[in-house]
């Protein structure tokens, strides 16, 4: 991390209301906005309106220049787009920005914990963190490591279901937190905001599936944003069967919001589920790849967002490829070994994985 800005941070901070620190903080947030870097400039303006909550010089300075262009102005500046928040509008993006905590950590502090209730995302300003998740065994994996102007931990911006993954410091950190329900706040004025991340949420979960899974790890990067589009969004009841065992599996299914068990039925009768699937789990490529019938049923337990790719599309952009027609045998037998095994417990972990 740059220990200058650190440092200087710290510096503005200790200044406290004074306008020596008033008049530097906003000085500094201007000449880092200008200078391509929004997240510091983000970060010093949150601290100068800690201090003086009425200030408002700065972000709107900071939303002239990265917010989303109005369609009628001349050609927008050229400076780095800060993903989720240049896709909105001037007024909605200072609105959000007014709710950004900033945040530091020092290295083996955690940012987010596994198992806790998920209840803000961050993205880094400097510094490095590891995505770290527990394995059945008790010992741990790291996922990836994230550096600065990464998102993560957006699953809390749509839901409070448990952390899947612990996020820890291995540098000194600054962060920015954004809160679930202050978000929601915004959105009840800006209901832009809730669109605009309920729509970052789905892309981001999409592009770590593609990223981290087996099936698709292999395709090139400009592969898997082709195959981005195909996937289509649908809702599901609670209680509707979405595979059922013994019927063609119609597609492959991304779960992006909600809780699904699968069940393996038994030739004897008796039913035995396994362990829930949760925001992020990938299921339905067993049948799509062995062209058999879906060897469990997966019943939504809450109502459900799903995104699926047909078969059709399944076939035509994927099977094709030999690179992935073998990650899909290897991931099909590994699901088939898991059936006949009856596990009830664990879950598939990927490298690169960044679910927290």
């Amino acid at each position: 991390m740059s220990d200058s800005f650190h440092a200087r941070l710290a510096q503005l901070q200790a200044l406290g209301r004074s306008p020596e620190a008033l008049a530097t903080a906003e000085a500094l947030a201007a000449e880092l906005a200008r200078q391509g870097q929004p997240l510091r400039a983000i970060t010093v303006c949150r601290v100068l309106q800690q201090f003086e909550p009425a200030h408002l010089s700065t972000p709107r300075l900071l939303a002239d220049l990265y917010a989303k262009p109005d369609a009628a102005a001349p050609g927008a500046p050229a400076l780095p787009r800060v993903p989720l928040f240049s896709l909105l509008p001037r007024e909605p993006f200072m609105a959000l920005l007014g709710v950004l905590e900033p945040r530091s950590y020092q290295p083996g502090q955690s940012l987010i914990v596994e198992g806790e209730p998920g209840r803000s995302s961050f993205v880094l300003v400097e510094g490095r963190v590891d995505v770290v998740r527990k394995l059945d065994g008790g010992e741990t994996r790291t996922l990836s490591s994230l550096g600065e102007g990464e998102f993560f931990g957006e699953i809390a911006l749509v839901s409070e279901s448990p952390r899947l993954a612990s996020v820890v410091a291995t540098q000194p950190v600054v962060a920015l937190e954004l809160h679930r329900t202050k978000v929601e706040r915004v959105s009840f004025r800006h209901s832009v905001v809730g669109e605009t991340v309920q729509a970052f949420y789905r892309e981001r979960l999409l592009a770590n599936v593609l990223r981290s899974h087996p099936v698709f790890a292999s395709l090139a990067p400009e592969q898997r944003e082709a195959l981005a589009p195909i996937f289509e969004r649908r809702t599901v009841e609670a209680g509707r069967v979405i595979i059922a065992q013994g019927q063609k599996g119609d597609g492959l299914y991304l779960l992006l919001q909600g809780q699904c068990t699968p069940v393996l039925r038994r030739h004897d009768g008796q039913e035995t589920a396994f362990s829930p699937l949760r925001e992020g789990d990938v299921f339905g490529e067993i049948s799509l790849l062995l062209g058999q019938p879906a060897s469990a049923t997966v019943r939504a337990d809450t109502p459900c967002q799903v995104l699926r790719m047909g078969r059709e599309p399944f076939e035509q952009y994927l099977a094709s490829q030999p690179k992935v027609r073998a990650a899909l045998m290897r991931v099909g037998t590994e699901r088939l070994l898991q059936h006949s095994k009856v596990l009830a417990s664990g879950r598939a972990v990927h490298e690169g994985d960044q679910r927290v």
